[in-house]
């Protein structure tokens, strides 16, 4: 299958997970069980509409479904509720949900936008910035935001007068707009800067610097930053020389794992916090294969889980098609965190054919069984797959759901 990474990919996906300012704007208002809330979206009320969207996008307590929580994000929309029109923008733009409409997505993201709430405008700004001739409205939207204190417009802003799209190129005005972002601890910040100093744009050339904030950057699992940070090692630009530690890099940026739409690198591999490590004597790993073999979900999982534990490209194979047998009965028997390991190991296909779809219906089961890790995986993995590979995951998740209620 080969991976695709859309315009705003990931980008609605991290300013929910991450809390951003479209999940606040309407105040005290916290929404009440999924029951409640239901009755409550069909009663009408926008906030509960939004909310229950929310819940569908996450998959959090239920079925993750975007075809739904569009049709809620329209409901509440059509009310004025600029989140559920921010959103609903963004839906239209990826085509997530519904048939993908330019026309449609830049009417909901301006009237959110009204709203002059900064994550609403940087939004509308990313997706303007695409467009033939819209980068001088993006930058004066990016500028808004930044004045209120949105650290993405100010880098976004900084990359546009960097490049001179939209605005008179300004070097001196990018490397004033990285350094705030980047003190912070901004990556996209931090790796842009470094970029300027290595080049002497805007400020007089640093490889000393240019080295601390490349390696700032990857220690936050940006891998466009992994990636420059081998290159100053191998040339010795601001550290020593050390090919070794550049050929690490070099491999960390470009198979460290799966990536999202802003690079960062996610696991090979993902624990249950629930547990306790298991532990590697040869009584203990028996007592792990005895479980197992007995077919018990959580001594498979765990078993598997050590069975992945080393650099993902020294397992042998033989031990990683164990892994995916021990993942996959577990998984079967409703075990959440094999769950999100399975659908991980089908994305990377190790020792399984690469599947996006099967990966991804693997991580939204998850995520509705409980497994607070696999929105977050799959929020960093979807910008790889097609809208329609989504809503396929999504409609194999709820088939699979719907027999094992009825085997119940």
């Amino acid at each position: 299958m080969t991976p695709r990474r859309s315009a705003l990919a990931g980008l609605w996906l991290s300013a929910l997970l991450c809390g951003g300012a479209a999940a606040a704007e309407d105040g005290p208002w916290q929404a009440p069980p999924l029951a409640e809330l239901q009755q409550a979206a069909d009663a009408g009320g926008a906030a509960a509409q939004y909310a229950l969207a929310v819940r569908l996008e996450e998959g959090s307590g239920i079925l993750q479904n975007f075809t739904l929580a569009a049709e809620w994000l329209a409901r509440a929309a059509a009310q004025g509720h600029a989140g559920a029109q921010n959103r609903l923008g963004q839906y239209f733009h990826e085509g997530l949900g519904v048939e993908r409409d330019p026309e449609t997505a830049l009417r909901w993201l301006e009237q959110a936008a009204a709203d002059g709430q900064p994550q609403y405008l940087f939004d509308l700004a990313a997706v303007l910035e695409q467009q033939p001739g819209g980068g001088a409205r993006a930058a004066a939207l990016y500028q808004r935001a930044a004045e209120a204190g949105h650290r993405d417009a100010a880098v976004s802003l900084g990359v546009l007068y960097q490049n001179g799209t939209g605005v008179a190129q300004d070097l001196e005005r990018a490397r004033r707009l990285y350094e705030g972002p980047a003190a912070a601890g901004h990556p996209r910040a931090q790796n842009n800067l470094g970029l300027m100093l290595v080049r002497g744009e805007g400020a007089v050339q640093d490889y000393g610097r240019a080295a601390e904030l490349f390696r700032a950057a990857a220690a936050q699992g940006l891998r466009v930053a992994m990636g420059n940070l081998g290159v100053m090692y191998e040339n010795g630009f601001g550290v020593a020389v050390d090919e070794a530690r550049a050929a690490e890099l070099y491999r960390q940026a470009g198979q460290g794992g799966a990536a999202g739409a802003a690079g960062r690198a996610l696991p090979a591999s993902v624990y249950d916090p629930r547990l306790l490590p298991p532990g590697t004597g040869p009584e203990e790993l028996e007592q792990l294969r005895s479980g197992a073999r007995a077919g018990d979900p959580v001594a498979q999982f765990m078993l598997a889980w050590l069975y992945l534990q080393p650099e993902p490209d020294t397992v042998p194979q033989p031990q990683l098609q164990e892994a995916a047998r021990l993942l996959g009965a577990s998984a079967r028997a409703g075990y959440p965190a094999a769950m999100a390991n399975l659908g991980l190991m089908y994305f990377e296909g190790r020792a399984l054919p690469q599947d996006y779809v099967l990966g991804y219906m693997w991580l939204v089961l998850a995520g509705t069984a409980g497994f607070d890790a696999a929105p977050q995986l799959g929020a960093g993995l979807s910008p790889r797959m097609t809208a329609a590979q989504i809503a396929e995951a999504q409609m194999m998740a709820a088939a699979r759901a719907a027999r094992n209620t009825a085997g119940n």
